[in-house]
């Protein structure tokens, strides 16, 4: 046991004690209060058998006092009274335990047989007092009585009275539980403070003690320096006092002692070559790591001249810090980097100290990171950086000498498809093959560069425009060629932008940025092919980019313009449904047609947005027209969705918003997709579909026919509307083929459950040809052309003329 275990155990036995003292005064308190209540309880019980016994006092001299014994009557309004008045119930009986008077009439000529130690038979043969508690059907938790004998006015023995007193108990013990619970509490407060003090107190002398201790242990480990708290002037602080002081005398000492040793082993294991040169310019002092970078040991180096092994290290002792190449006696070579620094006394130089670092790896690794900087991770060509680098030192030999350069910039045609079919790897794997053939076919110091994703750069200096255009076409050729990976072939190949005399351009990143454009003209122009630059080519791109800023701004400023084309019944040509089709307002050049701006939208992603527009527009447009003109509204309207909008995640939710914001029936819109985006991924378009027909709305095949010639499909796609491409329609007639084709065609449709629409009626031919195929839904010129809404609305809503 510990001494602070020690201090703590004596002050807890001190609250113990104290505990153990308040327990007893509780007690005591507890048993007096018990005493005085069954005391007070038999002085009352005795004056009322006094009264019983005796009888009242008379209200007049003259009348003679009867004892209430003998009155059964005057007994039990006198116990009826006291226990109105004063709250108080007591039991009269006879010497046998006959009950004489009790406030339960029913009681009374019943023998009492509550006390189960007879306490009342004792005291009428004793006479003397005694407590009990009382335990019937009426007092199942026990009431306290008291007894005490009744005696006649002779002194004999009568009877007894047995008084409830639990109330005057109850009182008696409230009274005392207040000094009870004072002294609990300062019993309490007491036990807490001493154990308090205790704990403080101990708490105090132990952290004096264990730092003296601690002290002790650090002394003994070495550290010398470790000092203790003086505070106090007990014991305890005079011996922190003395062992400071030794302490102190101690450090004094291991200083000295440890300075010399301290200081030849931290030379003795720098990481670095320590040599020390006397005025000779000899190696006077050389450490284990100068010996292993100069690989002659330390013995090599002492009184070895420090010229010979390192230039200029001692020549003259000029301070500095150099770097060079030393050569080992083994014939290896190793770069270092070493400081050389004069050592003075009163003015003159006695000597000097040179620290050597073997930088080798570090200079590599410099390498590494600048060759890292300026090169593709995965193909080791120049990067972006490099090639800008080199192709401004270019531009700037060529305006001084005349040499002719050339750009070449080049992106690969169908990559994102070789890569999302087969996978990263083999994509990655492509494109060093495709850096390896450029490299091949090209000249050695021609800069092959990988620009990023699929893009690489050739910067072709000193080169005619014959060597320009012979090693173009030379890398068309290098990456026609097929590609195989991982037991794969693939094709792909390049289109390529041809900057031919860069110098007459002010920098690199006018030169780079002509050929990018060209490169794109190539890829407009049908891919795998070059185009040299021409300025209308930066012109025609500075109109892309601003009729694509103009067009971003289109949905906002309210430039787009709803049509709706009919989808009329055949052969009456009357109007079942509309297609909702889309105009550009444009501020600048007047209605657009979709053709001059969809393929824009597609490519920068506007296109979700104006889907968006055209569908809660269409949805809103008809829902009015219903309502103001039933008889002449369309059943239904179809809007077209894009590829890019057919992936969205929320695009169920959008279509339920337009819905619910517009009013319109979800059976009055169909959503009309291309057969091509519906069999990029059958899987997950058979979902997305699946959720929007649960919401209502109807799913159409547009241009069926032109993307797959499978029919099959048509069983796992869940659609509801068949549209004929036009290019089946145009040359039907005359063309008893194409007639079946369409037939078999519609006839399917009809065998599906499917709404089967004709596109691209031109004339009354073709129609006449459906009418007899059995077609009942057609759509084109000769129908009706797209046409604003308000147009539409007023010719069908005209009154027809009358001519009588």
């Amino acid at each position: 046991m510990n001494v602070r275990q020690k201090l703590l155990g004596g002050y807890l036995l001190v609250a113990l004690m104290i505990a153990a003292t308040a327990l007893i005064a509780w007690r005591a308190d507890n048993a007096s209060a018990e005493r005085a209540a069954a005391q007070e309880a038999a002085q009352l019980a005795r004056g009322v058998a006094k009264d019983i016994a005796y009888g009242l006092p008379a209200s007049a001299e003259d009348k003679i006092v009867t004892p209430l014994y003998y009155s059964q009557r005057g007994l039990g309004e006198y116990l009826q009274r006291m226990h109105t008045t004063q709250q108080r119930d007591v039991v009269v009986v006879d010497q046998g335990k006959f009950i004489l008077g009790d406030v339960v009439e029913e009681n009374v000529g019943t023998v009492f047989e509550h006390d189960s130690g007879n306490e009342v038979g004792l005291t009428i043969a004793d006479g003397e007092p005694r407590v009990f508690v009382e335990v019937s059907a009426d007092y199942p938790g026990g009431i306290k009585q008291v007894v005490v004998p009744m005696a006649s006015t002779g002194g004999v023995t009568i009877g007894a009275i047995i008084l409830e007193y639990t109330p005057l108990y109850d009182q008696m013990m409230t009274g005392a539980r207040q000094a009870q619970r004072i002294i609990l509490t300062s019993a309490s407060v007491a036990t807490v403070l001493v154990l308090l003090i205790g704990f403080l107190l101990s708490g105090s002398l132990i952290r004096r003690i264990t730092a003296l201790t601690t002290a002790v242990r650090v002394i003994r480990s070495g550290d010398y320096s470790h000092r203790v708290p003086e505070a106090g002037r007990d014991e305890i602080g005079k011996l922190a006092r003395a062992f400071n002081a030794m302490a102190e005398q101690l450090e004094r000492s291991a200083r000295e002692i440890l300075a010399k040793e301290y200081t030849d082993s931290i030379l003795a294991n720098a990481g670095e070559g320590i040599c020390g040169v006397d005025t000779a310019g000899r190696i006077a002092f050389a450490n284990e790591a100068a010996g292993r970078i100069t690989g002659v040991g330390v013995s090599g180096l002492l009184q070895r001249e420090a010229a010979l092994l390192l230039p200029e290290a001692g020549d003259h002792l000029t301070a500095g810090t150099r770097e060079s190449v030393l050569q080992r006696s083994d014939g290896t070579a190793v770069r270092v980097e070493y400081t050389n620094s004069v050592i003075e006394k009163d003015g003159r130089p006695i000597g000097a100290v040179i620290v050597l670092r073997d930088v080798s790896r570090q200079r590599a690794l410099e390498y590494d990171l600048r060759h890292q900087a300026l090169h593709d991770a995965l193909t080791g060509l120049p990067n972006r950086k490099l090639l800008l680098d080199r192709l401004e030192h270019a531009l700037s030999r060529s305006r001084a000498s005349g040499e002719q350069i050339a750009l070449l910039y080049l992106d690969l045609d169908g990559f994102k498809r070789v890569n999302d079919s087969l996978g990263h790897n083999a994509g990655d794997l492509l494109l060093r093959t495709a850096a390896d053939r450029l490299t091949a076919v090209l000249r050695p110091h021609d800069t092959v560069a990988r620009l990023g994703g699929d893009e690489f750069a050739v910067l072709l200096e000193g080169a005619s425009p014959p060597v320009v255009e012979e090693l173009t076409q030379a890398c068309l050729e290098a990456l026609a060629k097929p590609f195989v990976m991982h037991g794969r072939e693939a094709l792909v190949t390049v289109s390529i932008g041809v900057v031919p005399d860069a110098a007459r351009y002010t920098d690199a990143d006018e030169v780079v940025r002509n050929a990018d454009v060209a490169m794109y003209a190539a890829k407009d122009e049908g891919k795998n092919r070059a185009m040299l630059f021409e300025t209308r080519m930066h012109e025609q791109l500075l109109n892309r980019l601003d009729q694509e800023s103009r067009l971003r701004a289109a949905v906002h400023r309210g430039e787009l313009r709803l049509h709706l084309q009919p989808v009329a019944g055949v052969p009456d040509g009357r109007m079942h449904g509309v297609e909702a089709l889309v105009r550009w307002q444009d501020p600048e050049r007047g209605l657009q047609q979709p053709g001059s701006f969809i393929p824009l939208a597609e490519e920068t992603g506007m296109i979700i947005e104006i889907d968006r527009w055209i569908l809660r527009e269409a949805c809103h447009t008809v829902r009015q027209w219903q309502d103001h003109s039933p008889h002449t509204a369309p059943a239904w309207v179809s809007v077209n969705l894009s590829a890019a909008h057919l992936e969205t995640a929320d695009l169920t939710d959008q279509v339920a918003g337009a819905l619910a914001a517009t009013g319109l029936s979800p059976h009055c819109l169909v959503l009309e997709l291309t057969e091509t985006m519906l069999m990029r991924d059958v899987a997950v378009t058979s979902i997305r579909l699946q959720e929007l027909r649960e919401l209502g709305v109807k799913i159409a095949i547009d241009d069926f026919g032109t993307g797959y010639s499978s029919l099959g499909y048509l069983r796992d796609i869940p659609v509801d509307v068949l549209k004929i491409d036009r290019s089946f329609i145009t040359g039907m007639v005359g063309n008893a083929r194409q007639q079946e084709l369409v037939s078999a065609v519609m006839q399917l449709g009809h065998t599906l459950g499917l709404r089967v629409v004709a596109e691209g009626v031109e004339d009354a031919e073709q129609l006449a040809l459906l009418t007899v195929m059995g077609c009942k839904f057609a759509q084109g010129y000769h129908l009706g052309r797209p046409e604003p809404v308000g147009t539409l609305y007023e010719r069908l809503n005209r009154p027809a003329v009358t001519t009588s």
